[in-house]
């Protein structure tokens, strides 16, 4: 897919801190146009730390939305990706196949930081960046309005109910576990700027997903009564 110049603009005030120019969050990771996309698979931050220099800010940009540009481009860095990367891109795969849908990765705090707990110390500090990466994942979602966003994993579901859960519909607080979570369907609903309400259901670290999502038997009825 290529970025047209429209889009290219909203991507770049997504990546780009404002106040040194650097490319600094990961807003998403698609494989065609997050427009058309009805999923959106959430985790708690990028855990891939892309170092990209200004001069290939429109190589970046587009690998947003070209898996296998995005690949070939960042794959020394992807090299030491986690279960949980690996599980979410079979997890895509299973979407593709089942259903023809293009999944979109994002996550609740799109910085992109060394490690977790770098992240965390700036959440401490209330560190305008870890503001910003807050605020981009909303906007990501009230500019693709997708039809469902899956939290997956304890941190991804934590740290969006301590961000947004005060104004999520028909939510009821829990202390359930994610595994718990995942059984029940829609947890809720997260009211978009358009008005429309996006369907939020739970589930385990697709570190767990395999190739097919055996053992996500529910998640997946879910998904697929939604969908259908």
């Amino acid at each position: 897919m290529t970025v047209s110049m429209g889009f290219y603009k909203v991507i770049k005030q997504w990546v780009i801190d404002s106040e040194t120019g650097n490319i600094t969050f990961q807003p998403f990771q698609a494989d065609g146009n997050p427009y058309k996309s009805n999923v959106f698979l959430v985790g708690a931050s990028p855990e891939v730390n892309l170092e990209i220099a200004m001069n290939n800010l429109k190589l970046y940009v587009d690998s947003l939305v070209d898996g296998k540009l995005f690949q070939e481009t960042f794959t020394q860095e992807l090299q030491g990706a986690s279960r949980e990367y690996k599980g979410s891109l079979n997890f895509v795969s299973w979407m593709k196949e089942r259903y023809n849908e293009n999944v979109v990765l994002t996550n609740v705090n799109c910085l992109s930081t060394e490690n977790a707990q770098m992240l965390k110390q700036m959440k401490k500090q209330e560190h305008p960046l870890y503001k910003r990466g807050l605020q981009i994942f909303e906007e990501v979602l009230n500019e693709f309005a997708p039809e469902i966003v899956i939290l997956q994993g304890s941190s991804a579901y934590k740290a969006f109910i301590e961000h947004f859960g005060d104004r999520l519909i028909d939510f009821v607080s829990t202390n359930d576990t994610v595994q718990q979570l995942e059984q029940k369907g829609v947890l809720a609903k997260f009211p978009l700027k358009n008005g429309k309400n996006i369907n939020i259901i739970v589930s385990r670290s697709m570190s767990y997903f395999g190739k097919e999502g055996n053992s996500f038997g529910k998640f997946k009825a879910t998904i697929n009564r939604i969908l259908q």
